[in-house]
This record gives C-alpha cells, structure tokens and sequence, in this order.
C-alpha cells in the first residue's frame, strides 16, 4: 500500500524551535562522545554518557557510566534523524562512530555459532545478550544504512535478525536474556519484544527476503493485536506487581504502556509491507487512546516517546486531530532541555526515569539522560523536518 508521503503540518514556531533544540542535543552527543587518537587509545571510543548527574559535587562521587548496546544505538538512531535535518557531517560522523562500537558488541566467535549475530548488552566482554535491547541495535544499523548506503551496516542488521529467525525455529524465542558462553536463555515474554516487528518489517522493505515478513514481522505484529491491545485503544495489559517495566499500577494511565518502546511504530510498518489493515487499525486506536489523555506522564521520556509514535500517525493519516497532542508533548519534550553553559550539559535533555534504580536518593530531574535525549532527537527530527527525505526510519514506518 501507498505511503502518504505529504510532511504534515506543524507550526512555523514549533518548527523553529525543534530544529534549535534538535541541533544542541545532537551538539551534545557529538561533543561527549568517547574518541581516541594517538596515543590514547580508547575502546569505549563511540559510546556516550549514559546519564549525568547535573550537580557537579554529586557528580564527582560516582563513576561516569558509558552507554551500553541498546543506549549507544539509540542516539545513534537519533543522530541519523537529526543528521538528515541539520546536514552537519559532525553528527553523521557521530552517528557512524556509536555504530562501530555498537558492531564490537556483535556476536561473530565461531564458539559461539548458535548466537551468531546477537548483541552483547554492555561491553565486548560482557556475559550475557537481551533480546530486545540487541533489537536496537539492528535498528540502528538499518537507519545507518538508509542514510549512508553502506552495504555492511545492512549486513550486521540482517545478521541480528537472522539470529532472532533462528531461534523463533527452535524454541527459544520469547527469550529475555542469554548467555552465549553458557549456552543457557531465560524465557520471558514481554510486550517490547513484538516491537521487533519494526526491525523486521524495515529488512523485508530492504532486501525483500519474505522470512522477514511471514516469520517476522507479521507473527511480532499479531501478538501485539492478540495480547497488548486493550478494549480502550491503548498498548497496555493489566496493572500488577509483576507487570511493572514501562506501566504505572494505578491512575488514569494505570496499565498501559507509557513508553510502547516502537510497538505503535511496528504495528505501522507491519501494516504498510503487509497491508493488512488491523495493524493500521490498532495504531490509530492507540493513537486516539492518547489524544484522550488529560494527566501529566509518569516518566519524562514518554513525552518524546509518545511524540514521536503520533507525529507517524499524523502523517500516515493526515487527520490533524492528533496535532494538539503532538505539540503539547513536544513543548514539554523542549522544557526539559538543559541549558546550562556546562559543555557536559547543554543540550541533553532532563530525565533519568530510573533514577532511583541506580540511586535510591535521587530523582529523575537530577539527571540529563542519553535515553530521553534519543528519543527528543528522534521525534523534534520529525517535527523539524521540511521534506519528506528529512523524514528518518528511526521509529517510523517512514524512510
């Protein structure tokens, strides 16, 4: 089916704006990133911050941590996006850079043949592979593809895809975490899982090889149909105890994904290589779900994040009822950019909705965090753009 390909509308404000704020934040990544040269080699060089404390005396009390697999992709998906608005070749080179650490994470050991492809999740040396966050990574090697042409960036994304196919076949999937050394997975099953469906419907797009769609993209696609959307239109499941990564358990939001983690995106781009119209359905029904919403989000990234999979719809619509929300989320996307003069600050954006996970005194404010910033770059890239070749893959169904 025919993609509407007209860029929708967005004031000339909000335009304006996102494209100041995508250009510091994409600044940001380029400034801090690790890089090495003579003699100090360095190999970490690619990956960014993680987080960082904004208080410079709390920040001298703790260790600086550097992205891990799913983190460095993510900005690298962000930077490819921003790269296509701004034309800077500093943040195209950042971008290649994040991937090429991102590619030392890649699972090549012929000890290891049955995890052939997977990603490692924090370093080379690291034990153990998590099945959605090396999903990342393929995304990441997919937009790097469709901004540079480089036919091994294509590759790597395939090889990570291939593994998953692999073990769709012989019962390991749905897995969590795996540990290659170990030969050993841990079944789990969780929504983010199934947006998996975007990696593979973007391969189909690309080489045409049909696994990617019959045992990929369309089997990811129906589960999110038969078991994460709700009577209500929302991607979401029953609050519990158990049930809490990107949920809260009471509230209007009570249960539902407040960061779908690319599911509306993948259900969009199973619908435009398969054109079976329930995909589209479902998205538009999650799409309204949130133009209904009246509470403040309960985690700051949900606001780029929401943005983002909206400013799709908007466009694969045209219908400009979803054009409020849009910039409503992303005026508040814009409010949490750091402006301080610090170069180790100014442009990242606020937010670590995990603070107290690595911290249990502190709280998300307290932090600039690569994973808010991703997604800021991703969805201030749309609303930025002025044509549609400005319009990245990275969690669309477009590009």
């Amino acid at each position: 089916m025919k993609q509407a390909q007209r860029i929708p509308e967005f004031s000339a404000t909000l335009k304006k704006q996102s494209e100041k704020s995508l250009t510091l934040a994409a600044d940001w990544a380029a400034r801090n990133q690790i890089r090495d040269a003579w003699p100090a080699w360095d190999a970490n060089k690619g990956r960014f911050p993680y987080h960082i404390l904004i208080d410079p005396a709390k920040r001298a009390q703790q260790p600086q941590v550097w992205s891990t697999c799913w983190k460095t992709a993510r900005a690298a998906q962000g930077l490819y996006s921003a790269y296509l608005v701004t034309g800077n070749p500093a943040h195209l080179a950042a971008a290649n850079l994040a991937m090429e650490y991102v590619a030392t994470l890649q699972v090549f050991d012929p000890e290891y043949a049955e995890f052939r492809g997977a990603f490692r999740e924090d370093s080379p040396q690291g034990l153990h592979i998590a099945s959605r966050d090396g999903m990342e990574a393929m995304q990441g090697f997919i937009a790097g593809y469709q901004v540079t042409k480089n036919p091994r960036f294509l590759r790597r994304a395939a090889e990570g895809a291939d593994f998953l196919l692999r073990t769709m076949k012989n019962g390991q999937w749905p897995f969590g975490i795996a540990w290659p050394a170990e030969g050993k997975y841990r079944s789990q099953d969780h929504f983010c899982f199934y947006a998996g469906a975007l990696v593979f419907a973007q391969l189909y797009a690309i080489t045409g090889k049909k696994a990617y769609l019959t045992h990929g993209a369309i089997p990811m696609a129906d589960t999110l149909l038969q078991k994460h959307v709700r009577s209500d239109g929302a991607l979401g499941i029953a609050a519990t105890r158990e049930n809490s990564h990107h949920i809260v358990n009471s509230g209007e939001l009570a249960g539902v994904y407040i960061n779908d983690d690319g599911a509306g995106v993948a259900l969009l781009s199973a619908h435009v290589v398969s054109g079976r119209r329930e995909y589209l359905d479902a998205a538009v029904a999650a799409a309204d779900f949130w133009t209904r919403v009246k509470v403040d989000l309960p985690a700051l990234a949900a606001y780029p994040s929401v943005a983002l999979f909206l400013a799709d719809v908007y466009r694969r619509t045209q219908d400009r009822k979803y054009l409020p929300k849009i910039e409503q989320y992303a005026r508040r996307t814009l409010a949490l950019q750091c402006r301080s003069r610090d170069p180790l600050l100014r442009g990242c954006f606020i937010g670590e909705d995990m603070a107290t996970h690595y911290d249990k005194r502190s709280r998300p404010t307290e932090y600039v965090d690569l994973r808010i910033t991703s997604y800021a770059l991703i969805a201030l890239a749309k609303i930025a753009a002025r044509r549609p070749a400005q319009w990245g893959c990275s969690y669309s169904c477009f590009g």
